[in-house]
């Protein structure tokens, strides 16, 4: 279950600009059962990628990385000491590589697989029918996973997300089937929770804040932060429309950026993420019972329970947001396969909403293609 609430009503309705075909990622049908017999005859899954091709496996890790007994390692850089350092800790007969690429022809996730390639590791590539990467795996026999035609951030419920989580051993059966039980109740033209959000946040980027700040108030659903960053950037951020998004792990996130939201410009809204958690309470050993603390004593603190104090960190900061007639939002997200799996629709569509209100294709990114060819030409100079 996702609840949302927000303190701000929207001032702007821009319903038809909402009556667009159904996209093609809330339409996708995946093989659940080829994905369920990948194999998990490893202890390690290195996953070679950049972007959407790994930011929503990330999300998934972080929900549920207590649930298998992989180790996830996600490469994202071509840098030599960190290659190297990685390496050293892996064991080549107990390790699957993971390349993903859409295109086929992202060069960092290309000379990063050939890193691992000349040291002897398995290689299994995610990635189309075309492309540098698949004329590799055919030449040297590899056994691929086909790359859907979906745009890499909305591929959080297709092959390019669920086949790594399989061979972790994640319930990719629940997370999907909550995902497109999800995507069936945003599709468009209908007035629902992604739209109405779309709408609150565009009507407070008219009205001057143009910088969202996301506090999670959570670790489970903090991998899920860089695939809001993209998603809301690469699908709205264009023709100079859309807002920036950052953000940290609360209660920390309090400890720096209270101050850029309470002391600087007025111009941010704060997005709370939360869930529900394990229950654990606060011991406070007898000999320490008397000491004080801002005012009561340590002894007051005995059977607390720890969520309630997290509670009361996020509830704190509402409440001065309240007391000076800040705007925020709040979303709460149940933990478990199918609220995890929709969350991950809910995202999506939130950052196509937030595309199409601005009349803005929601799935190109033309500015990060130019810089890829630009960072491609620079190493041949």
């Amino acid at each position: 279950m996702i609840n949302i609430d927000t303190t701000y009503d929207s001032k702007i309705t821009e319903n038809k600009r909402f009556e667009q075909p159904e996209p093609y990622f809330s339409k996708h049908e995946v093989n659940i059962d080829y994905l369920k017999n990948l194999g998990t005859d490893f202890e390690t899954l290195v996953v070679i990628g950049n972007g959407g091709s790994i930011t929503s496996l990330r999300a998934l890790e972080y929900a549920f990385h207590d649930v298998h007994d992989k180790r996830l390692e996600l490469v994202s850089t071509m840098e030599p000491d960190y290659l190297h350092r990685l390496e050293k800790t892996l064991d080549l007969e107990k390790t699957v590589v993971m390349p993903i690429s859409k295109s086929g022809t992202t060069t960092g996730v290309i000379e990063s697989t050939l890193y691992f390639l000349n040291k002897g590791y398995e290689i299994r590539p995610l990635t189309s029918e075309r492309g540098t990467l698949r004329e590799i795996a055919l030449k040297k026999n590899l056994e691929c996973i086909r790359h859907p035609d979906i745009g890499g951030r909305f591929t959080g419920l297709s092959e390019t997300t669920l086949a790594p989580a399989s061979m972790l051993g994640l319930d990719i059966e629940q997370i999907f089937e909550g995902g497109r039980k999800m995507h069936q109740e945003l599709a468009p033209p209908g007035h629902n929770k992604a739209s109405k959000l779309a709408e609150v946040l565009y009507s407070l980027e008219k009205q001057g804040f143009q910088e969202v700040v996301t506090p999670f108030y959570s670790t489970r659903l903090f991998g899920f932060y860089p695939l809001l960053i993209q998603l809301m950037h690469e699908s709205v951020c264009k023709n100079e429309e859309g807002q920036t998004y950052y953000g940290d792990l609360g209660p920390e996130i309090q400890h720096h950026t209270n101050q850029r939201i309470f002391g600087g410009k007025k111009n941010v809204v704060p997005l709370f993420f939360e869930t529900s958690y394990e229950s654990a309470k606060i011991k406070v050993p007898p000999e320490l019972e008397s000491l004080e603390l801002r005012g009561r004593k340590l002894g007051d603190f005995d059977d607390f329970e720890y969520r309630d104090s997290l509670n009361a960190e996020l509830e704190g900061i509402r409440e001065a947001l309240k007391s000076e007639n800040r705007p925020f939002i709040n979303i709460k997200v149940d933990h478990g396969y199918r609220d995890i799996g929709a969350f991950m629709a809910f995202l999506q569509y939130l950052a196509v909403y937030s595309a199409w209100i601005r009349n803005v294709n929601a799935f190109n990114q033309p500015d990060v293609e130019k810089s890829k060819k630009r960072g491609f030409e620079e190493r041949f100079k």
